[in-house]
């Protein structure tokens, strides 16, 4: 029975940066599983989005996917909780993004909806969006002004563009949409062969984060809140290293991050969360 609970970000924390675990952190993941953790992947990806990595790990049971909008199984990808977006608020995102210069990217539940993604607007999918399905064999649906019947099972409402062009879109959907949704944005997972940085913009139900599925899990396996540790770089790892008895930082994390963060670990090139799981087995970082 695991008596400490270790929350672990995928990308910019657990993988590198060509998407896998390294040995060293394989090895880590594993001898903390033998001492006694529990080890849970939190990630913004789906379950769909995080096979490869998490074929290189055993032992995994559930994960935290959709920056906590799902918690599945790791096995089967078999949702054990879900956050959705009501469909009517789930319409007047779409209708607000509808028109912009970039596809609007409905993520769903893919068990209950029947796909991952549902692409709408006059907008265009981006080279670097085109290529993130065809990696993850993204199962995507088009269509064209869908109704809020057609918008159940939505966990995240989003788009992908520049840097410049994100900002406006934000300010508009927390003025228009204030107390009733979560944004967030971040520097897209880019293609091997890109030369510009993409940036993604997620917007969920309100109350939704990656703690949230956490303490699902923790309450499962009979592990409180002062027992959990939890490593990540990125704005959607803020209330997991936030909330945690222990919260690790990446060398390589956004600001935000590590200016909450209890102790801060190598970069994500470095086995930083290696680093960071011996260091806790060794007594060094206590949880």
């Amino acid at each position: 029975m695991p008596d400490r609970l270790i929350a672990v970000d995928l990308d910019g924390t657990l993988l590198d940066d060509t998407g896998r675990v390294s040995p060293r952190n394989v090895e880590a993941v594993v001898a903390a599983q033998a001492a006694g953790m529990l080890i849970v992947p939190c990630t913004g990806r789906a379950w769909c989005e995080s096979l490869a990595p998490m074929r290189q790990l055993s032992g995994l049971s559930l994960g935290v996917f959709v920056s906590g909008a799902a918690v599945a199984e790791i096995e089967t990808g078999e949702s054990c909780d879900l956050a959705a977006i009501e469909p009517h608020l789930a319409h007047e995102l779409v209708n607000h993004l509808y028109d912009l210069p970039e596809a609007v990217l409905v993520f769903r539940d893919g068990a209950l909806a029947g796909h991952d993604y549902l692409v709408t607007g006059r907008g265009e999918l981006t080279a670097n969006t085109e290529w993130w399905f065809s990696s993850c064999e993204a199962r995507v649906h088009r269509q064209d002004r869908p109704g809020p019947e057609d918008l159940h099972h939505t966990l995240r409402v989003g788009l992908v563009t520049t840097r410049s062009r994100m900002h406006p879109v934000i300010e508009e959907i927390e003025h228009k949409f204030v107390g009733r949704v979560l944004t967030h944005y971040f520097e897209a997972v880019n293609a091997p062969d890109d030369c510009d940085s993409m940036f993604v913009l997620e917007v969920f139900a309100d109350g939704v984060d990656k703690w949230r599925g956490i303490q699902m899990i923790a309450r499962q396996h009979g592990i409180g809140d002062d027992r959990i540790a939890a490593i990540g770089d990125q704005i959607n790892d803020v209330t997991m290293i936030r909330n945690s008895a222990l919260g690790i930082a990446m060398a390589n994390a956004v600001d935000a991050v590590k200016q909450i963060a209890d102790v801060t670990t190598e970069d994500h090139r470095e086995d930083g969360v290696a680093n960071a799981l011996e260091r806790i087995s060794a007594g060094e970082w206590i949880v």
